[in-house]
């Protein structure tokens, strides 16, 4: 029994040896079809939060170099909210891209309203009061999902997001802060 295992770990070695080897390094197959994600998908982003945010393929949005996005309780996994919504209404293979992106301001009433049916139901929700500033961000993915993404802010430097897509859960919480 034992020969048979130092057998097999012998074999499986050479085997994973061989493919290793057979591994042709940073020569690109010429045959691979090159997508410019940039120039396909060319898509006008709100100017509005382009202070905190960029898109990326119009596939998904992140924080930009001047602002840092993270989830509460953690330094290292980045948020970025995705074309690929969370509940989608449909299966549909392939990949997922924004149609159309809005941002707008919110009013105090509307910043007053959202807080007591919106962001008061988070459970890992921060702030004790509406905030100071609220921009809501409506998109629509390319099978016609639907996702808000409310940025509220106390200060200037520093505030929460929350996606939701339709719902808003805690898991689609997290903090944004300027670096």
């Amino acid at each position: 029994m034992f020969t048979k295992n130092k057998l097999a770990v012998f074999a499986a070695s050479l085997l994973m040896g061989g493919s290793a080897m057979a591994h042709t390094g940073n020569a690109p197959d010429p045959n691979e079809l090159k997508v410019d994600c940039r120039t396909t998908f060319n898509f006008t982003f709100p100017k509005l939060i382009e202070f905190m945010a960029v898109i990326d393929c119009n596939q998904f949005i992140s924080n930009n170099e001047d602002w840092v996005w993270r989830y509460p309780n953690s330094y290292f996994d980045r948020p970025f909210v995705s074309a690929f919504s969370p509940r989608t209404r449909k299966a549909e293979p392939g990949i997922r891209f924004f149609r159309r992106l809005s941002a707008y301001e919110v009013d105090d009433a509307g910043s007053k309203q959202a807080y007591e049916s919106i962001f008061k139901k988070i459970q890992n929700f921060p702030d004790s009061q509406p905030p100071k500033r609220l921009i809501r961000m409506d998109t629509i993915n390319d099978i016609k999902d639907e996702t808000q993404v409310w940025f509220g802010f106390n200060s200037q430097d520093k505030g929460w997001a929350v996606v939701c897509a339709p719902d808003c859960a805690p898991e689609y919480f997290f903090l944004i802060e300027k670096r």
